[in-house]
């Protein structure tokens, strides 16, 4: 079994991808994604990592 990420850990995690064009692509896709699966768009004006960390934590899959 997996186990679960810091909110902290996680954040970071994103954070440095973003600072990569393919990177910040490969979240902005991540964010995209997790919209379709729950139904739910990212809101006006709020970054695609806050957006992420949300969903994952709603799905239990970060600690924190």
């Amino acid at each position: 079994m997996t186990q679960k990420k810091t909110l902290q850990d996680r954040e970071n995690e994103l954070r440095l991808l973003v600072a990569t064009p393919a990177g910040l692509e490969a979240v902005e896709e991540l964010a995209s994604r997790y919209s379709l699966v729950s139904g739910r768009l990212k809101p006006a004006g709020r970054s695609a990592v806050t957006y992420i960390l949300v969903h994952e934590r709603d799905q239990g899959l970060i600690s924190g």
